[in-house]
């Protein structure tokens, strides 16, 4: 099994990879509440008019993509209070815990896996940092975001990217209004995406 990556505080509230060996056992509450957390999320990402609303391609690629924006998202939300911190840190092990199983299931070989995953994990780091500057900056800053990641090689339509990140800054307002212990006992619940969006088509 390869090292498993850990998400921590870093500087200026932001969210930081690193890779140990701590192991998942002993943490079963944990465990149990942040995997209810990351089923929720799957789910949401994917909603049907992400993809056939808002343009994102319907791929192996643009699934993870969403799944990332969606799971940083949650990440961010759990990571402004102390108490989740075990359940952040659970959600997101089981997170590239799924991302390992998917891959073995495609026949990725074990060594394969490792670095792959890996990668991934510091993929993900990138993107962590580039959607939390994002939504400190102005929709221009949200949606160049957008573009490089889930509109990645293809034109996209302005108004799909315009509608993904009126739908991003949204869904963060309406994660931050949940309450932590909701959170905590692994109920989660992603804004609606067919009554808001301004400029959706």
């Amino acid at each position: 099994m390869p090292p498993r990556p850990k998400i921590v505080n870093g500087p200026e509230g932001g969210l930081v990879i690193v890779f140990s060996l701590k192991s998942l056992f002993g943490r079963k509450p944990e465990l149990e509440r942040a995997h209810a957390l990351y089923t929720a999320t799957i789910h949401a990402a994917r909603r049907p008019a992400i993809y056939t609303e808002m343009g994102v391609p319907d791929t192996p690629e643009g699934r993870f993509e969403i799944l990332a924006l969606m799971a940083f998202l949650v990440l961010r939300r759990l990571k402004t209070e102390e108490q989740a911190r075990d359940v952040s840190q659970a959600y997101f092990d089981i997170m590239f815990e799924d991302i390992d199983s998917n891959l073995r299931e495609l026949g990725v070989g074990d060594i394969s896996v490792g670095k792959k995953v890996k990668k991934l994990a510091q993929s993900f780091y990138g993107r962590i940092k580039a959607y939390e500057e994002a939504l400190a900056g102005d929709d221009a800053q949200l949606e160049a975001a957008l573009r490089k990641h889930p509109y990645r090689n293809m034109e996209p339509m302005d108004a799909h990217v315009s509608r993904l990140a009126g739908h991003v800054r949204r869904e963060d307002a309406y994660l931050a209004q949940q309450p932590v212990q909701t959170l905590l006992v692994g109920e989660i619940a992603f804004a609606p995406i067919d009554t808001v969006e301004e400029g959706a088509q």
